[in-house]
């Protein structure tokens, strides 16, 4: 007789999103927004431009999400651009 055990674990997922940021100027400005999102729990990556108004960002789905990388850039006095149905 053989006897399986299964076990479901919750795997979790590097996803990337990419937010519209209102106000970024310069590099000083995008630098202060990746270093930001760097430093918050699950962000794997975080490639911020200001020419392009845009933050391009690896996380942990387990860790964080998209709602609170937004609060994160808001946090930092540039505004994360809400995509049309959020």
């Amino acid at each position: 007789m053989v006897l399986t055990l299964g076990m479901m674990t919750a795997a979790a997922f590097t996803k990337t999103v990419t937010i519209k940021v209102e106000g970024m100027k310069c590099a000083k400005c995008s630098s202060s927004v990746s270093k930001a999102l760097k430093a918050a729990e699950g962000v794997e990556d975080a490639q911020v431009s200001s020419d392009k108004g845009e933050a391009v960002i690896k996380y942990d789905d387990q860790k964080t999400n998209e709602a609170k990388l937004r609060e994160v850039i808001n946090g930092t006095g540039f505004k994360a651009v809400a995509e049309p149905g959020q």
